[in-house]
């Protein structure tokens, strides 16, 4: 699971490469919805809006932090 923090300046970025069109436009900051967000799996090997969002605002949650560091 993806979130987007308070650092999001709403650049557009994010959203320009995401594959299933799950970052939402909102006031003042982009949101993820989950129940679209496939992380980029079978896409790419890595969340592109992670990879291209200029200030480093989209993060793993905590369980999802976890699930990666165990592999």
């Amino acid at each position: 699971m993806l979130f987007i923090n308070h650092n999001c300046i709403a650049c557009d970025a994010c959203n320009e490469v995401c594959p299933t069109r799950a970052i939402k436009v909102a006031d003042p900051i982009y949101t993820i919805k989950q129940e679209h967000c496939i992380m980029c799996n079978g896409y790419t090997s890595n969340p592109q809006c992670i990879e291209v969002c200029p200030m480093d605002a989209i993060m793993y949650s905590d369980l999802e932090k976890k699930a990666h560091s165990n592999i």
